[in-house]
């Protein structure tokens, strides 16, 4: 999820839900534990044998399998916990910053480029391509109706153009 907030005119920030990524992440570990526990549960409670030459049972099979079909929505949990700084695009000081670090001044700024990125779930990465033709990655998100509007504005506060990319 996206918060953008406008402290002062011309300054736009940009933070990821970190709080509501934690819950997610709380939540998968609960499904996943869950599921562990079911599983281990049943095979418990049934005393099943070994397999006895006739092939891998189906709990070995879901304790297995299960956890890795969920492995993307995992990793992209990390990945916004991990980059849930804050994007500052300063009009005043003509900088963009994320957390106390300056990533590029506005007159380095050539143009921003959206970029469909396809995965396990449709997400969307917006860059910065400077003027030595270097890119800064600025965020990645899945919001998808929020990201188009936002990287507007943001090239409208940057006075470059917007160029999309699938």
């Amino acid at each position: 999820m996206l918060r953008v907030s406008r402290p002062a005119a011309g300054t736009l920030v940009i933070s990821q839900g970190r709080a509501q990524a934690f819950v997610r992440l709380a939540i998968w570990i609960g499904v996943v534990g869950l599921f562990y526990l079911v599983v281990l549960g049943e095979t418990v409670l049934s005393g099943a044998p070994a397999a006895n030459g006739r092939g891998v049972p189906w709990h070995e099979w879901a304790l297995l399998l299960f956890p890795l079909s969920l492995l993307p929505y995992l990793f992209s949990l990390v990945r916004t916990l991990r980059r849930a700084d804050e994007l500052i695009l300063d009009g005043r000081e003509k900088i963009v910053s994320r957390g106390r670090r300056t990533l590029a001044v506005f007159t380095d700024i050539r143009s921003l480029e959206l970029k469909t990125v396809h995965g396990s779930c449709e997400e969307f990465r917006l860059s910065a391509i400077l003027s030595n033709g270097r890119s800064i990655e600025l965020m990645e998100t899945e919001a998808s109706a929020a990201i188009g509007t936002l990287a507007r504005e943001m090239s409208g506060l940057l006075q470059v153009p917007l160029i999309r990319k699938a």
